[in-house]
C-alpha cells in the first residue's frame, strides 16, 4: 500500500527540537513526536537550546526548527523557526503543515513562527 493510500504523504523532513525547554517532556512534543511517528519520511531530534538560531529568550513553549530534506536527509529548502508551541493544537497546527509539505501558503498562522536570533 502506497504512503498516499494510508493518508501518509512522503514529504521529508528533519525536525530539531529544543530539549532544554520545559515543554519538550510535555504534550506539545507528544504531539510532535506522534506527528513524525506517522511520517515515513520525517525525523525529529532532540538537542540541546537553539538560542543560536531563533529568539526564544523568556517565551514560554517549544521551540524547534525544521527543515525539507530528501530521503537521505540532503537539505531541499530553507530552515524554518519554530515557536513557542504552547499547546496541543499549535503542535497538530505544525503536524497538518509538516504533512502538507510545509507549503508556503499562510496554512502555518504567524504566531508559530520564531524569529530569527
Amino acid at each position: 500500500m502506497s504512503d498516499a493510500a494510508r493518508n501518509r504523504p512522503g514529504h521529508p523532513f528533519t525536525l530539531v527540537a529544543c530539549a532544554a525547554c520545559e515543554a519538550a517532556t510535555g504534550q506539545v512534543m507528544d504531539e510532535l513526536r506522534r506527528v513524525v511517528r506517522d511520517s515515513p519520511q520525517g525525523v525529529v531530534i532532540s538537542t540541546g537550546c537553539l538560542r543560536t538560531v531563533l529568539d526564544c529568550a523568556g517565551r514560554r513553549g517549544l521551540h524547534a526548527v525544521v527543515q525539507p530534506c530528501t530521503a537521505d536527509r540532503s537539505p531541499t529548502g530553507t530552515v524554518m523557526r519554530l515557536g513557542p508551541l504552547v499547546t496541543v493544537a499549535d503542535a497538530e497546527a505544525v503536524g497538518a503543515w509538516l504533512r502538507a509539505g510545509m507549503p508556503d501558503d499562510g496554512t502555518l498562522p504567524d504566531r508559530l513562527r520564531s524569529a530569527p536570533a
